[in-house]
């Protein structure tokens, strides 16, 4: 008898045999979101991951454990009915994007897995984005994670267009960041975001660096799925040699709807964002230009904090796809949380 011929449900790591599993899995999980037929449970992103294929799994050495792109499949008996993808970025922290399954207890199992193999790999932080869907966020807060920001996507659909007259003055007065304005950039952040998301994004001056020199740019949902061929950062001078505006912008380098553009923006209060959303466009539709992606859509994000800059966006063309919540689970919390430290003196 094989060791799950009784049925019981168990998580293991993908192996070449469940490639095709893999796909249908994928796929059934994309077609029930879309289709709202409940068949598939998953994390509800509305720009999810491209749905499996064997052309992608067999370029994937899924023989191997590797935790920059480890797949974990939940099976009961001899059928796969769910599994989970992790992928994980320059500073070491791992990603979740893709938790589907036919039900929560499995994705339960999915989640539990990953949690316990990324601290034997001395993964210090796990991130995943969800849905506003109450039973998601009840699964994740249950498996240790915390919610931190929402935020909504927004996607421009056609690519981006010509510079109109004002993006043209726009564009002049944004200049090229240099890796001079890193704490021009994290000050302007500092003024932007809430204390306690701050606290829980632990971003250091490593990271304003790159953000500078326009190769990182603040976690959003979508993150871990964007293929960037071109990335850049814009600063808007302000007084006394302060930021009043940080752009980052990010240009895909393959074509499709599933390769979107990307922008963010962060403003101070009292800054228009209109000449700046424009100028971005700009910017963008004439490196997509180059890159032959000028047809693919620009997605941004506003988090909920960021008051105003939604409404400007929409003002743009852009369509509002989703509201999604960011969490993270972070092995130094089970630390240094205040119960656990121990007494001195």
């Amino acid at each position: 008898m094989s060791p799950n011929a009784d049925g019981a449900p168990r998580v293991r790591l993908a192996r070449i045999t469940d490639l095709t599993a893999l796909v249908e899995i994928s796929r059934r999980a994309q077609r029930s979101l879309h289709e709202g037929s409940g068949e598939m449970r998953s994390l509800g992103l509305p720009l999810g991951p491209a749905a499996l294929s064997l052309y992608q799994l067999f370029r994937m050495p899924l023989s191997l454990i590797r935790s920059s792109d480890s797949i974990w499949i939940h099976q009961r008996g001899a059928f796969a009915d769910g599994l989970a993808r992790v992928e994980r970025d320059e500073r070491g922290d791992w990603t979740i994007v893709e938790l589907d399954a036919v039900d929560d207890a499995a994705r339960a199992r999915l989640l539990a897995r990953v949690a316990r193999e990324a601290g034997r790999h001395g993964v210090v932080r796990l991130h995943v984005a969800c849905a506003e869907d109450a039973a998601t966020l009840m699964l994740l807060g249950g498996a240790g994670f915390q919610p931190y920001a929402r935020e909504t996507l927004f996607l421009l659909k056609g690519g981006a267009r010509n510079a109109p007259s004002s993006a043209r003055a726009a564009l002049a007065a944004l200049r090229l960041a240099q890796p001079s304005d890193a704490l021009r950039i994290a000050q302007l952040m500092s003024v932007t975001t809430p204390p306690a998301v701050s606290r829980m994004e632990l971003i250091d001056a490593r990271e304003w660096e790159r953000a500078a020199a326009g190769t990182w740019a603040p976690r959003a949902s979508i993150t871990p799925l964007l293929r960037l061929a071109d990335q850049s950062a814009f600063v808007l001078d302000g007084a006394a040699g302060e930021a009043d505006a940080w752009v980052h912008l990010g240009v895909a380098r393959e074509r499709g709807e599933e390769h979107p553009h990307a922008l963010r923006i962060s403003l101070l209060p009292g800054v228009d964002a209109a000449p700046l959303i424009e100028a971005s466009l700009a910017e963008i539709g004439e490196r997509a230009a180059r890159v032959g992606t000028a047809e693919n859509g620009v997605l941004a994000v506003a988090r909920s904090y960021e008051g105003g800059l939604g409404a400007a966006l929409a003002a743009q063309g852009f369509a509002p796809i989703g509201d999604l919540r960011l969490a993270v689970r972070d092995a130094r919390a089970r630390v240094t949380a205040p119960g656990m430290v121990p007494a001195i003196g």
